[in-house]
């Protein structure tokens, strides 16, 4: 692997930590206000909201694995593609098939974050070692 690809992977997978971080632990403590914010209802039951928070900070902590040891972590990284384009499939497949109505426009829009993030992931294993 190159220094200058290393490095950009490295910091992808650091940005991507720090977001998923930021958004799993954030809402898990703040959904009420985050929701207020966004204008958004919030849910009948707020426990299903805190553990897929809670599993979307823990991901964080898989990217910032990741981003320490880029060079050994080529199935951490398949892993993490696929959650990736698995959460913008779930918001595809409701807005597209199933209603719009239930996909707020945060949720649309970090839907398409994560599509962008799994292709680049994605593209990130053609430098790391099989």
């Amino acid at each position: 692997m190159g220094t200058m690809n290393e490095k950009y992977y490295k910091g992808l997978y650091l940005i991507g930590s720090l977001y998923d971080i930021i958004l799993g632990f954030g809402f898990l403590l703040f959904y009420k206000p985050i929701y207020a914010l966004l204008g958004m209802n919030l849910p009948n039951n707020p426990s299903y909201l805190s553990c897929c928070a809670m599993l979307i900070g823990l991901y964080g902590i898989l990217l910032f694995m990741i981003y320490k040891d880029l060079k050994n972590s080529r199935n951490m990284v398949i892993y993490a593609t696929l959650l990736k384009f698995g959460f913008f499939g779930v918001v595809f497949t409701y807005y597209f098939f199933i209603g719009s109505q239930y996909v707020d426009l945060p949720f649309r829009i970090l839907g398409g974050v994560d599509l962008v993030f799994g292709l680049l992931f994605l593209e990130s294993l053609r430098f790391i070692k099989k």
